[in-house]
């Protein structure tokens, strides 16, 4: 019998965290810059070579200006940059060529000729490129009525430089930059997840969120935010006009919902570290009132039984949401997420069930309505939460996020009466 030979785990983990280096080196900035610059080269030096080849031109330089601005590191870009620079050029030598064919370089039709090269510049569909506007007027109109004749086979220099540059892009596409982007979201999850853990852990200790967490954490999680945009926005762009981007099914996890869906929690999360930071100075508040004598002496402890409860709801609330925002991929939601909404219904149920200060009720149902609002983003906006049918939670849940803090005082007044 022939004895299957299989590697040990140690050379099985040694290989994989080789194919991720390798993996992040080909994805990595400088990877990007090196195939960017020897396409470039190559589709210059081919536009040259093809130009003295068919046109026997001794110097082709505008064929190579163009391979060389129109390369870029994705086919798409690479096909709007060339359309934009034979755009520029052309524009520029159609406003200057009755100038140069009729009066000829001088202070009067350069001053024409740059002012109207300059306006058409300014058209934003031109991008970048809208600079070569004037730069071809110029041009142009330097030539004069005795050189008129070379302005055609400048033009086509450009459109051959252009074609093979685009040509070349597209016939060997560039890789796709899906690595970095993955990378980037699972940065900006675990961001997250470790803010919502720290928030859990402030809520147990009874300390203010800044305490556990650092001040910078919001700037923190922006900036991670937003190089998750810019990673997302290159990997979809890789993916325009690539032959090889076949199946775009399998990317689905890097749909832009994932990332409006992490950035609302975000937000979320924000809000959620203020609302415990109002609780907080809220609670010392409510502790100097005692309860009425008639109460029995077990009413005493409730404000401090209460807080321990809601404390400890209120962290398994926020670590479950934590475990949620790893799993929120574009897919399916994660497991946990009706574990989760249960916990929200229960601690909700308790706080609707009680009395209390009411500058403490309503910091407690901001809360709540923030971390529902967590729950439904990180959902993906597909369901909300299916409260009780009879719990009051659900109605004062509604006209606290309506109404402000004052107008809350005045209802209460009018309930009383």
């Amino acid at each position: 019998m022939r004895e299957e030979k299989t590697a040990p785990p140690g050379c099985r983990a040694r290989a994989a965290h080789a194919v991720v280096g390798l993996a992040r080196i080909r994805d990595g900035p400088w990877a990007v810059r090196w195939l960017v610059a020897v396409r470039a080269a190559v589709a210059a030096a081919l536009a040259w070579q093809l130009c003295r080849s068919v046109w026997e031109t001794p110097q082709p330089g505008p064929a190579v200006v163009a391979a060389l601005l129109v390369v870029h590191p994705t086919v798409f870009r690479s096909c709007t940059a060339g359309l934009q620079y034979a755009a520029g050029c052309t524009l520029g030598a159609l406003i200057a060529l009755p100038a140069a064919i009729l009066v000829g370089p001088t202070w009067l039709s350069m001053s024409a000729v740059l002012l109207l090269s300059l306006l058409a510049a300014g058209n934003g569909r031109l991008g970048a490129h809208g600079l070569h506007v004037p730069i071809t007027a110029v041009f142009v109109l330097l030539l004069g009525p005795s050189h008129a004749g070379q302005i055609l086979p400048h033009l086509l220099e450009i459109g051959v430089g252009i074609a093979v540059a685009v040509l070349f892009n597209a016939l060997l596409p560039p890789p796709l930059r899906l690595r970095a982007a993955e990378s980037a979201l699972d940065r900006l999850r675990d961001e997250l997840a470790g803010v919502l853990n720290g928030m859990a852990t402030a809520v147990r200790e009874a300390r203010h969120p800044d305490e556990v967490l650092d001040a910078q954490w919001p700037a923190r999680v922006a900036d991670t935010a937003a190089r998750a945009r810019s990673a997302l926005g290159q990997a979809h762009e890789s993916l325009r006009w690539n032959v090889r981007a076949r199946n775009r099914n399998a990317v689905w996890h890097l749909d832009r919902e994932v990332l409006k869906s992490l950035e609302r929690v975000a937000h979320d999360a924000e809000a959620c570290a203020g609302a415990l930071g109002d609780l907080a100075a809220e609670r010392p508040a409510a502790s100097e009132h005692p309860a009425p004598a008639e109460a029995g002496p077990g009413a005493a402890v409730r404000p401090d039984a209460w807080d321990r409860e809601f404390r400890a709801g209120c962290a398994r609330l926020l670590t479950c949401l934590a475990l949620c925002v790893r799993g929120c991929r574009g897919g399916s939601p994660h497991p946990v997420l009706p574990a989760t909404r249960r916990v929200w219904r229960e601690l909700a149920e308790r706080c609707g069930d009680r009395h209390d200060s009411l500058d403490v009720r309503v910091a407690e149902y901001r809360l709540l309505m923030l971390l529902d609002r967590a729950l439904y983003d990180v959902a993906g906006g597909r369901r909300r939460t299916a409260r009780p049918p009879h719990s009051r939670t659900a109605h004062t849940t509604t006209e606290l996020a309506i109404t402000t803090r004052d107008e809350a005082h005045v209802q209460a007044a009018a309930e009383h009466r």
